[in-house]
């Protein structure tokens, strides 16, 4: 028989990771899919969902990343700007000319972080294409890694708000129910199936049909069980806050 265990424990990526699992063992012994093929079909559905589900948790991870990211290029062409304007204070500092040429650039192109994120990003290469020609000057007063790594950070931007832009649009037509639904519905699907395939192991004619899914499957449901079991170790061996009296 089957080996029971409280999947409901598990994590929503080994769920998923779990149920991907379970249906390829389905899929390589097909065992009476006359009358089983239904349900696998269901629970495969129910795994591209968790699939999509996930795919948005993952995708909310990457508009933090591009709100860093935003953040990060807005505090070097603070930056930028500071060290070089630091430079003009000074008339008699040897870099001061090359500073001005520089400062009168940053001026007239003008502070991009009070903008709008793609306008921005905009901003920033034109800064860069302005500064160009001024390649010698930004050495003379050690700010071209500056420059350069605002320009780096303003295309890490830029490719972080294109993931985010294109999946959202995806996401507007592919709107279904929660992660804990779906888990629900894949777990019901799961334990009919096992049940069934139980009952069948009890039969002689059924027997050697079942057994080797049956021991796939079990030593699938050993490894998962085994990480709920270390899991649970290592929660219970932290050290408890001490409460003060």
């Amino acid at each position: 028989m089957v080996i029971k265990f409280r999947n409901i424990s598990l994590r929503n990526v080994e769920h998923f990771i779990f149920m991907k699992s379970v249906c390829e063992i389905f899929d390589k012994y097909k065992v009476d899919l006359a009358n089983l093929g239904a349900l696998y079909d269901e629970l495969r559905e129910c795994v591209r969902d968790e699939e999509t589900v996930l795919a948005v948790e993952k995708n909310n991870v990457k508009v933090r990343e591009k709100n860093d990211a935003d953040s990060f290029r807005d505090k070097l062409h603070s930056k930028l700007f500071n060290y070089v304007k630091s430079i003009t204070y000074d008339e008699t500092d040897p870099r001061f000319d090359d500073a001005q040429e520089v400062m009168r650039v940053l001026k007239a192109v003008g502070n991009p972080t009070r903008l709008a994120e793609n306008v921005e990003s905009g901003v920033i290469i034109t800064l860069g294409n302005r500064l160009e020609p001024l390649k010698s000057r930004m050495e003379a007063i050690n700010a071209l890694p500056m420059l350069e790594a605002l320009l780096e950070a303003n295309n890490r931007f830029i490719a972080l708000e294109m993931e985010c832009r294109e999946f959202t649009a995806a996401q507007k037509f592919n709107k279904g129910p929660s992660m804990g639904e779906i888990r629900k519905r894949a777990d019901g699907v799961y334990r009919t199936i096992i049940n069934v395939i139980d009952g069948y192991s009890q039969l002689a004619t059924k027997r050697d049909e079942t057994g080797e899914m049956i021991t796939e499957i079990n030593v699938l449901v050993a490894k998962y069980d085994n990480l709920l079991m270390a899991r649970k170790k290592a929660d219970n061996s932290q050290p408890s806050e001490m409460v003060n009296e």
